[in-house]
């Protein structure tokens, strides 16, 4: 063997050592596989979607909707027999309403929150069935018209697969939550044009807090790249949007941005309110079956778009037409609310579909609104109307879905351009400040330490929520003892005391240590050393802070019992000087941490 060779060898084995090739090869072919189901899923949703709506829309209704992209220059018209909708949209949400509750009742509404609530709650499992429920009804309800989007069913394909994937090769809890993220990503990842806003998105839409699922954010971005691959191969490679070469270049612009993040905001708020409230004041309450609600929902939705036409669809050739500024602001302020209860009749009712898109369109909408006023009002502060509308899109999304860094990325991606980064951070940032407990995807959970799925897994974070003050036992009576006492008067104390443990405290308040009843009995067995004892001298002398205050948190009390060997603690009331005002005992801790974990799976199981 030449000297080369062994060399090379050598070289391969260290670096072996230091690479798991094991997880890296495997985690690479599941991202593969992953995206590539993902991908025919996108690419099988767009062409059923435009076959439907050519059939639908244009055969039936007469309806040309407007293109995007490169189809922009495409024209439009109202429709030439808009009473078929009258039809049309009740019978489609007759059959999108049977299908869904008759063989997967989770493939209802926009499949990305009950994604969300699968990964949470129902331990990242999806059952198979909800794969091409979710791509027929997704197909039926977009395609004949229905304010709806993509991002959903595609975000319900990918996670379902990624399930049916660790299903398939026996893998373990933690493996299906990675697979499930990825499958969300690639799905919308390939859709949208957008393989990195769909990672972030995918590990960043589970929480409304900012925190993430970092563990899944590479297996998601390989999954997104071959799933954009594999759609961009089938349905073309251009943006999703077409855009002139903007460029954030007038710093005082950003007086503008600032109030347009508030007005998206604003926007966003009355977005859920209006569509949760459609969904539980209305079509909840009405006593009819609930597969026949779609069919409702349609048919309100065919009224509305009787004045309204702009509000069929996903709505992304208006959202081409708002960024070329060819949208009078009469039909922009017409269309704002009118797309508003238009996704809220579609998807509130039970009709499946996502809300990505109409929230693009919303917040498009709003910022093309904004710019025009502000044109009128300050001239010299006003953005361009397309870089309104743009910012707005990602501003919009990043506060009513609570991810403010993939729908930035996501806008620039599916527009091409990357030059307003800086004002779209500033808006997101705003509108996601603003909107604080509002969301969109009702699923989402604050944080990893209040998700079902991590329960077990953040002990700390967990004890840092509860006090002393909380696991004490209330109106202790204490009984102290100086240091200085003998051990005659120390027999005489706990002899006629309740209690088993004795925190030693001077003439000043200091809790000086603490002697437990093990300690006396010790000492009990050398009645020859009784005389030249005191209290201080029976139990660990402090060295510290070997005691607890009320507003203490449980990790902090956790520490002390580890740090001074100790099953007991005393209690004080605030900094020493301070009367003790009870013990706390480590078993008090360890119980307040079990009730605490079963109180959280009770809650999320709810």
């Amino acid at each position: 063997m030449s000297s080369i060779t062994q060399a090379w060898i050598r070289g391969f084995t260290r670096f072996s050592n230091r690479v798991d090739l094991y997880n890296f090869g495997r985690w690479l072919v599941l991202a593969l596989l992953v995206g590539v189901v993902a991908g025919l899923g996108g690419a099988l949703l767009t062409w059923g979607v435009d076959w439907i709506s050519s059939v639908v829309l244009h055969d039936v209704v007469g309806f040309q909707v407007p293109g995007h992209g490169e189809a922009a220059e495409a024209g439009w018209n109202f429709p030439e027999r808009p009473w078929f909708l009258l039809l049309v949209l009740p019978l489609v949400g007759l059959v999108v309403g049977w299908l869904v509750q008759t063989f997967a009742p989770e493939a209802e509404g926009h499949g990305t929150d009950a994604v969300i609530n699968a990964y949470h709650r129902e331990r990242a499992e999806l059952r198979k069935r909800v794969v091409p429920v979710k791509l027929i009804t997704s197909m039926l309800t977009i395609g004949a018209g229905g304010s709806a989007g993509r991002e959903g069913p595609v975000a319900q394909v990918g996670a379902g697969f990624g399930s049916y994937l660790a299903d398939l090769l026996r893998l373990g809890y933690h493996d299906r939550r990675v697979l499930v993220i990825s499958g969300m990503a690639a799905g919308i990842g390939g859709m949208f044009r957008a393989p990195l806003g769909a990672a972030l998105f995918a590990v960043e839409v589970l929480y409304s807090d900012p925190d993430f699922e970092s563990e899944a954010l590479i297996p998601a971005i390989i999954s997104s790249i071959v799933s954009y691959i594999v759609v961009a191969s089938l349905t073309g490679w251009n943006s999703i949007f077409h855009t002139a070469d903007i460029h954030f270049a007038r710093p005082h612009e950003l007086v503008a941005y600032l109030v347009l993040g508030m007005v998206v905001a604003a926007v966003g708020v009355i977005y859920v309110k209006v569509f949760y409230g459609m969904r539980d004041n209305v079509f909840a309450r009405m006593p009819i079956p609930n597969w026949t609600k779609p069919a409702v929902g349609g048919f309100l939705l065919a009224i509305l778009a009787l004045a309204v036409p702009q509000v069929l669809g996903g709505g992304y050739g208006w959202l081409q037409l708002t960024l070329d500024n060819q949208l009078p602001l009469k039909i922009l302020i017409l269309l704002l609310p009118a797309k508003i209860l238009a996704t809220s009749l579609t998807i509130s009712s039970g009709g499946s579909g996502g809300v990505f898109a109409p929230s693009l369109v919303i917040g498009g909408v709003t910022g093309a609104i904004f710019a025009d006023l502000v044109g009128r009002v300050a001239p010299q502060i006003a953005p361009p109307t397309a870089a309104c509308v743009l910012v707005g899109m990602g501003g919009f999304f990043a506060g009513v879905a609570k991810v403010p860094i993939a729908s930035l990325i996501m806008v620039a991606e599916m527009s091409g351009s990357y030059g307003l980064l800086v004002p779209m951070m500033l808006v997101s940032s705003v509108a996601y400040l603003l909107t604080r407990g509002v969301s969109i995807y009702e699923a989402q959970v604050p944080g990893r330490v209040d998700s079902p799925a991590h329960i077990g897994e953040f002990q700390i974070d967990i004890l840092e929520r509860l006090t002393v003050r909380q696991v004490m036992e209330p109106d202790q009576k204490v009984v102290s003892v100086h240091p200085g006492a003998s051990f005659d008067a120390v027999l005489e104390i706990v002899g006629d005391a309740d209690q088993e443990a004795f925190p030693v405290v001077d003439e000043h308040g200091i809790v000086e240590g603490m002697f437990s009843l093990n300690d006396v009995r010790r000492v009990m067995a050398t009645p020859e050393v009784w005389p030249l004892l005191v209290a201080s001298d029976l139990g660990v002398t402090a060295h510290g802070m070997a005691y607890l205050e009320p507003d203490d948190d449980l990790h902090t009390a956790l520490q002390r019992f580890t740090a001074f060997k100790r099953e007991i603690l005393p209690v004080v009331d605030g900094q020493p000087p301070a009367p003790v005002i009870g013990v706390l005992r480590h078993h008090q801790v360890m119980e307040a941490y079990d009730s605490e974990i079963n109180r959280l799976r009770e809650e999320h199981a709810d």
